[in-house]
């Protein structure tokens, strides 16, 4: 899926991960789920990442996490790629990927 946003504006994600058979399921203890923003397929450096449980909450059958003003705010306009991974033992798997385009801001960090 791919996401358009002003640059440094706060964003909420939500969705949900399912079994074969479409049921939303909860991670186990040991799993780990990644969202990760890179500038490319290529790039090494990770620019955002947020973790479940660290930073992506469960609830209702719905995986939450917040993109913040800071996430965003110093990076530069342009398209990014991003994946939601899930890790749990030696199973990896990417759920989802995407990009991420950053759009032209008026008010800047340093004007508020």
């Amino acid at each position: 899926m791919d996401i358009e946003f002003v640059r440094g504006d706060t964003q909420f994600f939500r969705f949900q991960v399912k079994d074969g058979e479409e049921n939303p399921i909860e991670l186990k203890t040991g799993d780990n789920l990644y969202f990760t923003v890179k500038q490319n397929a290529n790039s090494e450096e990770v620019l955002i990442q947020k973790k479940y449980p660290e930073n992506i909450t469960y609830s209702e059958g719905y995986f939450n996490f917040v993109l913040n003003s800071e996430d965003t705010s110093d990076l530069a306009y342009g398209t990014y790629n991003y994946d939601i991974e899930l890790k749990s033992g030696d199973y990896v798997k990417t759920l989802g990927q995407g990009t991420i385009t950053l759009t032209d801001e008026i008010t800047f960090r340093s004007d508020e």
